[in-house]
């Protein structure tokens, strides 16, 4: 007997406890009366409280006899009946509006009154329509598991589906045999709808293939949902493991990336794509992604792939970014210091320029990494600082002088930090120093010298905000 089918089914997936209150989501449709008349014989045995839930579309002419009939309905059983209309529906997307709203109400209704489960009256041939639906629309694993039998509703609340093992020719001899008054919804019936052309035109197809097609599937969901929190598992450990969050900038390991296997590599970059969509609201394709694991398994040293406008991967040896673009440095930004100035060049960085008994360092960068370097009388007691260009060259030594793009290269500095990178000269624009780096061999203090000058300069990790103190001196 059907009822007792999902009596069971309800008691095996713990769906309903005596005490809860449910709140039934009705349409006046076969599938949502026969839910409902069965949760009302239950509910006498059970001792659950019991409302009902309509939302008038105000779409057919219909819909206003639909609401009259619940109402009556549920007057004559002593149920607590709550509705809405939809009075400004819109012209396009309105089956994807529609559920919105309906979902909208339902949540204002258990919040008010004080419900803790929401039913609904989805059946097994609803799974294999939503299945396929979801196998066209994105090919994902884990969203082509379809509808579960319970699921968490607006973080407080249980949605459930107690009719998800029936199918809808046992919904329809039920209503026949408890002969149950129901509205047909005429619009089920237009091809227009993707849902629709799937129910009318594949559905039925698949069942006279398979007559168990229905359980297939629906053993299908179940295996999916099975797998998935067992990969998620391991998706969390990779992530983990390889993965440090800053703000908008994830920082990959790609050696540690490397070492997985490629399924392996396949779901962590999927976790990846998960963690950029929940944090910023950022959506990696498919193509994007597939893009990126071609592009690591080459191992070249160096390259960048665009997401949004906004957004890119950036690849810099044994690291991997996916980061927000950091603003253009500006090639034209330089200043003048003096010895006994110091100065912030970004928030975070600074820059001090004293003599070695007369050193001023404000308490804000005191624990920010520092890069020192200490000078002779000779060294100018004035000096230029910019940023790096092509075609600079420093002296690392007595017999060698390099360009700085190569020695950036050979000190595989990401080309990121490379643009941040500012340069030391003299009035005549010599190379002295190249900051955190290097400074020029002609400038290192010779064992027997005298030092005169120290030339501190303190940074941290730069956000990724606007540089709000450069040029701010002390």
């Amino acid at each position: 007997m059907l009822l007792t089918q999902v009596e069971s089914f309800i008691k095996e997936k713990q769906l309903l406890a005596n005490k809860d209150r449910v709140l039934v989501a009705v349409s006046t449709g076969v599938d949502s009366m026969v839910l409902l008349h069965i949760l009302e014989i239950l509910q006498k045995k059970r001792g659950f409280d019991l409302g009902v839930v309509h939302v008038n579309h105000k779409l057919r002419a219909a819909s206003d006899q639909e609401e009259i009939f619940l109402r009556n309905y549920c007057e004559k059983r002593n149920l607590p009946f709550y509705v809405t209309r939809w009075k400004y529906p819109p012209t396009r997307g309105i089956e994807e509006k529609a559920r919105v709203f309906r979902y909208s109400f339902f949540e204002e209704t258990m919040r008010t009154y004080d419900y803790q489960v929401l039913a609904t009256a989805h059946h097994s041939d609803d799974q294999i329509e939503t299945m396929m639906m979801k196998m066209i629309r994105d090919g994902n694993l884990f969203s082509a598991k379809g509808i579960l039998a319970s699921q968490p509703f607006e973080k407080k609340y249980t949605l459930i589906r107690p009719l998800l093992e029936l199918s809808k020719e046992d919904i329809l001899h039920y209503s026949q045999e408890e002969k149950l008054d129901y509205f047909e919804d005429q619009t089920n019936v237009l091809l227009d709808a993707q849902r629709n052309r799937i129910r009318h035109r594949i559905v039925p197809l698949l069942k006279k293939e398979n007559k168990q097609v229905l359980q297939h599937f629906q053993q299908l969901s179940q295996q999916l949902s099975a797998a998935q929190e067992v990969i998620t598992q391991q998706q969390e450990k990779w992530y983990r493991t390889i993965t440090i969050e800053q703000p908008k900038v994830f920082e990959i390991d790609v050696y540690g990336y490397l070492a997985l296997s490629k399924a392996q590599r396949l779901f962590y970059l999927q976790e990846l794509a998960k963690k950029a969509r929940q944090y910023y609201d950022l959506t990696l394709s498919a193509k994007q992604i597939e893009q990126v694991t071609k592009l690591l398994e080459k191992e070249k040293a160096h390259w960048q792939v665009d997401i949004t406008s906004t957004w890119q991967f950036q690849k810099s040896y044994g690291q991997l970014f996916l980061r927000q673009n950091i603003p253009n440095t500006d090639k034209n930004e330089a200043y003048t210091l003096h010895v006994g100035e110091s100065l912030f060049l970004s928030e975070n960085e600074w820059l001090g320029f004293f003599p070695i008994d007369k050193i001023k360092i404000p308490k804000k960068v005191k624990f920010w990494l520092e890069y020192r370097q200490e000078l002779t009388l000779e060294f100018p007691s004035t000096v230029q600082l910019r940023r790096w260009r092509a075609g600079d060259r420093i002296q690392l030594s007595e017999q060698l002088n390099k360009k700085i793009s190569r020695f950036f290269i050979d000190k595989k500095i990401p080309q990121t930090l490379r643009n941040q990178t500012w340069v030391i000269t003299d009035h005549k624009d010599n190379v002295l120093g190249l900051l955190p780096y290097v400074f020029s061999y002609l400038c290192i203090t010779k064992e027997t010298a005298k030092i005169h000058y120290v030339l501190l300069y303190k940074y941290r990790k730069p956000k990724l905000e606007g540089e709000t103190n450069a040029g701010k001196r002390y």
